[in-house]
């Protein structure tokens, strides 16, 4: 997902118009659509400003394998850089334990099903 998505999604899950955060961080309404179309690359400042206005931090902006949704812009939006990487890695861990238990659960029932069926 790129810059120009992640910007409309953290806008639409904050619930602004463009217009509001455009006049927030003080440029035009067209300059901010341009913004969220992908025209152009947007600079470091513009993209702060940004961030100032939504109340997010440029890391979460910029971190691609994170999804923009209402859960994680509350979740890890405002957090630290390392806040952010700590709780990123406690939930891949919590799914690679989650995928672990659920092999082996299902490793189970197949062997006792086999079992059965053998019986």
């Amino acid at each position: 997902m790129n810059i120009a998505i992640r910007m409309r999604k953290v806008r639409e899950v904050k619930g602004w118009k463009q217009s509001a955060v455009a006049s927030s961080m003080q440029i035009t309404q067209q300059a901010f659509s341009f913004l969220e179309q992908g025209s152009g690359s947007p600079r470091i400042d513009t993209l702060s400003r940004f961030c100032e206005v939504m109340n997010v931090q440029l890391h979460f902006l910029l971190s691609e394998d994170v999804p923009v949704t209402e859960e994680t812009v509350v979740k890890y939006g405002t957090k630290s850089f390392s806040e952010f990487i700590n709780e990123h890695a406690k939930l891949e861990l919590g799914v690679e334990v989650f995928d672990r238990f659920i092999s082996d659960e299902a490793g189970s029932m197949i062997s006792n099903l086999s079992k059965t069926i053998a019986v």
